[in-house]
């Protein structure tokens, strides 16, 4: 009954959340919860018995926080993609989640189609930030200690820089117009004028670059 679909973990401490979003889930066609857990232990045993594809992972946990919990998850399921779920839209979470190994990071406030989109992109190998979120990725950089590379992306304007981590994350020119309110031909104008900025040609130098600037911990 369940060949083929996308194999899920809920894991959050709220009995409501938790019921919602296995209604969600296993309402679309390529999707099932495989079980969820309320607790640190109980996401541990899970994971290591049903090897899911995707777990679902609150930051906030009874007795532990996500982040902790995640390496332990991927030690015990190293095949699985995290998924982060908060209520906090603080770029620190952000950074050590992706840090950590998170495929995803979501706000909770955004729990509906986002979810599903961001759950396929993950499957398909690309790594999901929410928009709104996505800009505090590379935030707090300081221009006095930048590399000549890193001065480079900060020389871009939020909006730009918002476009391009967009990019990265592998959305395409329409749905970051429909997530950034903007128009396609606007968002194609960011995209040439932003990687002219950069130096860059393709997208592939895109990814590169933003992977340098992450592995230095900025």
């Amino acid at each position: 009954m369940n060949k083929g679909k996308i194999r899920i973990l809920v894991v959050d401490d709220h009995p409501v959340l938790l019921s919602g979003l296995s209604l969600l889930l296993n309402a679309e066609p390529d999707m099932v919860v495989a079980g969820t857990a309320d607790s640190g232990p109980k996401a541990l045993a899970q994971a290591r018995e049903l090897q899911p594809d995707i777990v679902l992972l609150d930051i906030s946990l009874p007795e532990t926080s996500g982040l902790l919990l995640l390496p332990e998850i991927l030690n015990q399921a190293p095949k699985t993609s995290v998924i982060m779920l908060t209520m906090h839209e603080d770029h620190q979470y952000l950074k050590e989640a992706v840090a950590k190994g998170a495929k995803g990071f979501m706000l909770k406030k955004c729990l509906d189609v986002d979810l599903l989109y961001a759950i396929r992109s993950v499957m398909r190998g690309q790594i999901y930030i929410h928009p709104a979120m996505m800009p505090d990725l590379l935030a707090g950089q300081d221009k006095s200690v930048a590399s000549p590379e890193e001065r480079l992306w900060l020389s871009l304007s939020h909006r730009e820089q918002q476009v391009m981590l967009a990019v990265v994350m592998g959305f395409t020119s329409r749905e970051i117009a429909e997530q950034l309110f903007l128009s396609e031909k606007t968002v194609a104008t960011y995209r040439s004028r932003s990687m002219a900025k950069l130096g860059l040609e393709t997208r592939s130098e895109l990814v590169e670059l933003v992977a340098r600037q992450k592995k230095t911990g900025r």
